[in-house]
């Protein structure tokens, strides 16, 4: 074969499959680019014009080469560092990783296991490269085993359940990280892979110091949910007690002064406990392991150059926040990223005249609910015969039990399922992205807050006016009924969800593009020290000013003092006056 036929057959087979590698699109220039770049080809493959593919190709083949040098100097390398602990973690870091695929950019996906947990895998975008560091620290049954006692009850952070569990995830955190470090083959990869940028999850701090450690040289801490008050601590975000609650509380920004003495509590508790409990342990592993003056993890978290939320300012509570803070919440949740139904589930949908999915998230097993409440559940479905119920459970304790229009699923494509027109209700446990796929699929809810943030996001639902909510404590037949019976038929839910819907989708500035226009921004820049407010250097008396209030109170208390002895000197001078006078009129 002759060099100018096979530079014609290659550039050929290059052009249309360049496509399908969105790594190597050049974003800006691929329509005119590539247009031009076929209709040139086609023409240098026609015999008639085989004089024409001559005198042109030596024009062609260095456009060929620029155009691939411009797409390869265009895209970024960027690590996305997932918690393997969840599945709702995973498919928000899949979803993070495929818009910026999708973008040109090169993605690895760096799942850190501490727990032997199976998940379910989604289907990933092809070009994703996913690493996977087993540095397993915990059975995952222990640990939901210890939330099986607790999750289905009204409990108290101090029982010892809670405590042992909480202890538990945080020396498993610590010897995860540990393991990671000891991992030289993993620490060598990601040393050589000179990664452009990072993303770290927002559970704890040893992804900030891998990133350290292998000089990558910008990263970006990604929150799966709403801002962590941790996070906030750290990088400087005011968060006043009097109306911005602590996620784990069960509180709105309207709280009585219970629940304002409980934040205040919280917040100043939360950064000493995280210090002496987590931070203190994984800073002598870098130290131990990497660099003995590696960098205090804190003042690593206090420069971060910017921080991704999964939440949205329109549903989110209103509080202060830096311009560090960007909200990229309902990524991957439009209508357009749907999946056709296939299947048991196409089959239950079109016979339905309205469908409700009640699922409890890959942390809660529904199967462990108490028996109450499963009966609870079923007495009320068994009254709305005209909606047919999707549930996710994994058991087969109620198989030949359930009424009709009951369907026990171990596995439900929730999102898909929710962006179908005929689903009329999601009951939930609270978790944030459920929220955020009702939110974005204009469904009302039902929650029924476990654990965690959830109380939260329930009062979010309840505030915003398209969801109710059921205490634990409260799950019987007569309330289940009640609040099916006010969300199914009093049309302000749906109306309240399809607003709500409405305002994220037609928010000016869209998740996909902030996300993709932000990381871009910061690869470039790398640091980004003009956002990191002073706050962060400020010790508590100073950032309280402290030091002036007492400065001023004891001017004012001289102040005060000194006035109290003009007046006393003052009536003392009047009365002598007023004595001296009546001696003198005595005497004449």
């Amino acid at each position: 074969m002759s060099p100018n036929k096979r530079r014609c057959k290659y550039s050929n087979f290059i052009l249309p499959h360049c496509i399908s590698y969105p790594h190597y699109r050049l974003v800006s220039a691929q329509p005119l680019i590539f247009f031009c770049c076929r209709q040139c080809c086609s023409a240098l493959n026609s015999k008639k014009l085989i004089s024409f593919h001559r005198s042109v190709m030596r024009f062609i083949s260095p456009l060929i080469v620029l155009i691939w040098i411009a797409v390869i100097s265009n895209a970024y390398k960027i690590a996305l560092f997932v918690p393997a602990m969840a599945a709702s973690q995973l498919i928000w870091n899949v979803r993070v990783a495929e818009e910026l695929t999708k973008a040109g950019h090169k993605v690895t996906l760096i799942r850190l296991k501490a727990a032997n947990v199976t998940l379910n895998e989604p289907k990933i975008m092809d070009g994703i490269e996913q690493w996977h560091v087993d540095a397993i620290a915990i059975d995952y049954a222990e640990i939901e085993s210890r939330q099986s006692k607790v999750i289905y009850r009204d409990y108290s952070v101090f029982e010892s359940d809670m405590r042992q569990t909480f202890s538990t995830l945080i020396s498993a955190f610590i010897r995860a990280c540990e393991l990671t470090l000891l991992d030289t083959e993993f620490m060598g990869r990601l040393k050589a892979a000179q990664f452009d940028i990072a993303f770290s999850h927002m559970y704890e701090f040893c992804p900030i110091g891998l990133i350290r450690a292998a000089n990558i040289p910008a990263w970006i801490w990604l929150n799966s949910g709403q801002l962590m008050d941790i996070v906030a601590e750290y990088i400087g975000v005011p968060s006043p007690p009097s109306y911005v609650p602590i996620l784990l509380a069960d509180s709105s920004d309207e709280m009585n002064f219970i629940q304002r003495l409980k934040t205040l509590v919280g917040r100043t508790l939360l950064p000493i406990i995280t210090e002496k409990a987590l931070i203190a342990h994984e800073n002598e592993l870098f130290r131990k392991y990497v660099d003995p003056s590696f960098p205090d993890l804190i003042e690593l978290a206090k420069s971060c150059p910017l921080v991704m939320v999964n939440s949205n300012e329109l549903y989110n509570l209103p509080r202060p926040t830096l311009h560090k803070i960007i909200y990229i919440g309902g990524l991957g949740m439009k209508h357009k990223d749907a999946k056709p139904l296939t299947g048991e589930f196409k089959k239950i949908v079109d016979k339905a005249k309205r469908v409700a999915l009640m699922t409890f998230g890959s942390h809660a097993n529904s199967t462990a609910m108490p028996q109450s409440w499963k009966q609870a559940f079923l007495n009320s479905f068994r009254t709305f015969p005209d909606v047919e119920f999707i549930i996710r459970y994994e058991g087969k304790d109620l198989d030949g039990k359930t009424p009709t229009n009951v369907h026990l699923k171990p596995w439900i494509p929730q999102s898909d399922l929710l962006q179908n027109e005929k689903t009329a209700l999601l009951i939930t446990h609270g978790g944030y992205n459920s929220l955020q796929e009702a939110i974005t699929s204009a469904v009302p809810v039902i929650m029924i807050p476990l654990f965690g943030d959830q109380p939260g996001n329930a009062k979010l639902a309840v505030k915003h006016g398209f969801g109710c909510s059921i205490r634990k404590g409260e799950v019987t037949t007569e309330m289940v009924t009640k609040a099916l019976d006010i969300v199914l038929h009093n049309s302000s839910y749906k109306e309240s969800a399809v607003r709500m819907r409405n305002m994220v989708l037609k928010k000016p500035s869209q998740p996909e593009e902030l996300l993709v226009k932000w990381t871009e921004f910061v690869a470039e820049f790398k640091q980004l020290p003009n956002l990191v407010p002073y706050s962060v250097k400020l010790n508590f008396i100073q950032y309280h000013c402290l030091d002036v209030i007492a400065l001023l109170g004891i001017i004012t208390l001289v102040a005060l003092i000194i006035v109290i002895q003009i007046l006393k000197l003052t009536y003392r001078f009047i009365c002598r006056k007023i004595t001296a006078g009546k001696g003198k009129l005595k005497t004449q």
